[in-house]
């Protein structure tokens, strides 16, 4: 009966994690075992709870990069890892991503950045140093080099 009151407990805490925000298996499955519980009752409560979709990794995907792209947008390469950090697995990532482009432009998200950023670089009256801070900054923030030339060569 122990176990039994471990479960609740491990539900509970689960249920109180979720209520903050929205959580990958692994990270939920992480916590649990940070928090000390069983192998045998995360094995259960995870999946309990994704038997009754409150943990459901492809949504969570989904979600997590339609944040992403509202508060600080970045490219591919940067929400491919900071997916795969959070124990997305490679299949619902590509799944994820796939369906972004559908409605995600990379050039005129990082074209958008590149007009912001001349704007804090307006005083700097050396092309060369310009195009590399922009070149850097879009590099730091995952757009491929094709599109970053792109958009820093674009006339607006």
């Amino acid at each position: 009966m122990p176990q039994a009151k471990e479960l609740i407990k491990a539900k509970d805490y689960v249920y109180k994690l979720l209520s903050y925000c929205q959580r990958s298996t692994r990270e939920v499955k992480e916590r649990l075992r940070k928090k000390g519980f069983n192998p045998a009752v995360t094995r259960k409560t995870i999946k309990y709870l994704s038997e009754i979709n409150y943990l459901n990794d492809q949504e969570f995907a989904k979600s997590w990069i339609r944040s992403k792209m509202q508060s600080s947008p970045v490219g591919r390469a940067v929400l491919r890892y900071q997916l795969r950090q959070k124990g997305i697995t490679e299949e619902v990532l590509e799944q994820a991503l796939g369906e972004l482009s559908s409605h995600y432009d990379e050039f005129r998200v990082a074209k958008k950045l590149v007009a912001s950023r001349r704007l804090r670089y307006k005083g700097l009256k050396d092309q060369k140093k310009l195009k590399k801070r922009l070149y850097d900054y879009l590099r730091r923030r995952g757009f491929s080099s094709e599109t970053i030339l792109q958009a820093i060569n674009h006339k607006p």
